[in-house]
């Protein structure tokens, strides 16, 4: 990883609020307590399909409408519409708890199939292949949301990984967090570009690596998948 750079092939969207411009979204806005303390799961999957809506016209459904602006920030108002609306629809909170990883590629799916789009979402790959699906996903134009999953077996555990800002090429400790949902928009030097919180944070591969292995699990700590929907050989 460390000689290699993946990035999304378009600038990730950029949300006006009233006192500055994000990077992506952030359940922080949201008028609902339960959102704005368990929401990361549905911002994570609202955010991943709203870039793929806004650049790939397979993935363009009712839900993006006038969400753009003329002068290409998103619609604040019209971004928490969006977010509510994919929380009723498609992806519950759990008070107390949040998003389990595996509702996402469920709530993903049920996405897909209702606006007949050709792709597929899946959870929990091997902790080996968790790198090359990234990989993978970048180059197909597709933010991927990463879990940074409880700590485990005991999850009152106050362990946790770093998240770091870049400041003239270097990377600068900015804050620390454990169950929580991120999107990667790209990967660079060992780090992985994201989106949290409407902000672009770093987060080390090999730190990250090494929180899973003595803190958390791979099968909350992972990510949600998206590749094309394998078609069905027709019988002779």
């Amino acid at each position: 990883m460390e000689t290699k750079r993946y990035g999304l092939r378009h600038p990730y969207f950029s949300i006006k609020t009233q006192t500055d411009h994000s990077f992506g979204g952030s359940q922080t806005w949201s008028s609902s307590r339960i959102m704005r303390k368990y929401g990361c799961g549905v911002v994570g999957m609202a955010d991943v399909l709203l870039y793929m809506g806004l650049h790939q016209t397979s993935c363009e459904t009712d839900l993006l409408y006038g969400m753009l602006r003329e002068d290409g920030f998103l619609s604040y108002p019209r971004y928490e519409r969006y977010l509510m609306k994919m929380r009723r629809r498609y992806l519950s909170v759990i008070p107390g708890f949040g998003v389990p990883g595996f509702f996402l590629p469920l709530a993903m799916n049920r996405y897909f199939r209702h606006y007949r789009i050709d792709l597929r979402a899946s959870w929990c790959v091997r902790t080996g292949k968790i790198l090359p699906r990234i990989e993978e996903m970048l180059r197909q134009d597709m933010p991927v949301i990463l879990s940074i999953g409880p700590n485990f077996p005991f999850v009152w555990g106050r362990h946790k990984v770093a998240l770091y800002r870049k400041e003239n090429g270097e990377y600068l400790p900015a804050v620390e967090t454990k169950a929580h949902f991120v999107v990667v928009t790209g990967m660079m030097d060992g780090y992985l570009q994201i989106s949290s919180w409407g902000k672009e944070y770093y987060l080390s591969w090999a730190e990250y690596q090494k929180y899973v292995k003595k803190h958390s699990t791979c099968l909350t700590s992972n990510i949600c998948r998206i590749q094309a929907k394998k078609k069905k050989r027709k019988e002779k």
